[in-house]
């Protein structure tokens, strides 16, 4: 069979929350502002970027690369600047292909940001296609299976105004069989404690709390917050401050006995090596879907395991990056956890299905990335194509 490269196409993909509930003012603002991030920038839907790519026997490998804020300049990235590249080569050799795309802007300093999360997309479709041609799973061409289920937690509680409806979120996760629950943080010490408070009583220890600040603390403000955090037993403190501040982030994990996290927002793996080599962190989050595909994902993993540091795949986006990380968590040894975002998205719960038992969910085992994806859906969200 010939896995050379016939075509390769992008399909930007929206579900705006306005159509989701019937108009926009209709959307609950907890959805509008998810995140610290948002509060400039409100988050209008649910985005991501599908990459397609096809062999002349016409086998074809799917992919995705991170859509937000706007899917379709990933789209053109990939349509415009790495398919020139790609076609009529070969699609097995896949970590000659993401150093060939990498190369090409690295020297002009685009070794981050859109270009990379457009690489990304094309290098999860290029292991989705071995896997194919194959007739195995993605994690079996990674040496796994290591684990066939996955530990994951469910994401977020967000910003809810009264603490009571924190309180009630969490528990709903802990009845859909979450063993593990993550509150989203960073309005303020005050509010964030109350919050805190109430989801930690609600949950009354059935569950681990974990945090996220969303970068919204310097660094003192995020040590006191951070001890008080302690007394209430949560397990996780991601993104206390400002992504850039490793130095910072080092004194953070130096002070507190929370386990710090970060590494959501980076791209490759040396800039999660600042973090590694100033002991700023003890668990890593990259998004497969942003930070290089499976390809870097594998290297950062590796970079990681010599200092003795957790990866947990980040986890916004499609259903076709829920799959991507099943694949990589279950032949990756230190990933002990899956981030599994639960806000409204179609483009992740309707486009393929899992199978969550008893807090962990089923890694795929069909060839490739595992899964088959809704195609008259695809076509019902697409807004563009590259």
């Amino acid at each position: 069979m010939s896995l050379t490269i016939a075509s390769v196409e992008a399909v930007a993909l929206a579900a705006p929350f306005e159509r989701m509930y019937g108009g926009l003012d209709a959307v609950p603002d907890w959805l509008l502002t998810p995140a610290s991030s948002h509060r400039v920038l409100p988050r209008l839907g649910q985005y991501t970027t599908l990459v397609r790519i096809r062999t002349t026997d016409g086998l074809e490998g799917v992919g995705e690369a991170y859509g937000l804020p706007e899917p379709r300049v990933t789209a053109t990235i990939v349509g415009h600047l790495l398919a020139p590249m790609l076609l009529g080569r070969d699609a097995g050799a896949s970590e000659a292909l993401w150093e060939l795309m990498f190369g090409a802007q690295a020297g002009a300093g685009r070794t981050g940001g859109f270009y990379l999360e457009a690489i990304s997309g094309v290098d999860l479709a290029l292991w989705d296609l071995r896997g194919k041609a194959a007739g195995l799973p993605v994690h079996r061409l990674l040496g796994g299976p290591i684990r066939n289920t996955v530990p994951v937690y469910a994401s977020p509680v967000p910003f809810l105004p009264h603490t009571e409806q924190s309180a009630e979120r969490a528990l709903s996760f802990l009845q859909d069989g979450f063993r593990a629950v993550k509150l989203k943080l960073g309005r303020g010490p005050e509010t964030d404690l109350a919050h805190a408070a109430a989801v930690a009583e609600a949950l009354d220890g059935r569950a681990e709390l974990k945090v996220d600040l969303n970068c919204a603390y310097d660094v003192k403000t995020a040590i006191r917050l951070g001890h008080a955090l302690e007394d209430l037993g949560v397990r996780w403190l991601e993104e206390p401050l400002a992504t850039d501040d490793v130095a910072g982030l080092a004194e953070v994990r130096a002070a507190v006995r929370i386990p710090v996290v970060t590494g959501e927002s980076e791209f490759i793996r040396y800039r999660y090596r600042d973090f590694l080599v100033q002991r700023a962190v003890d668990v890593v989050m990259p998004n497969l879907a942003r930070a290089g595909g499976i390809t870097e994902a594998r290297r950062i993993a590796a970079l990681c395991s010599a200092f003795h540091v957790d990866v947990s795949p980040h986890g916004v986006g499609s259903a076709i990056g829920v799959a991507a990380a099943l694949q990589f968590a279950a032949a990756t040894p230190n990933v002990p956890v899956y981030e599994y975002n639960r806000l409204p998205n179609p483009l992740r719960d309707d486009l393929a299905s899992f199978t969550l038992r008893d807090g962990e969910l089923v890694v795929p085992d069909a060839p490739g990335l595992g899964i088959d994806l809704d195609e008259d859906l695809v076509r019902h969200y697409e807004v563009f194509r590259a």
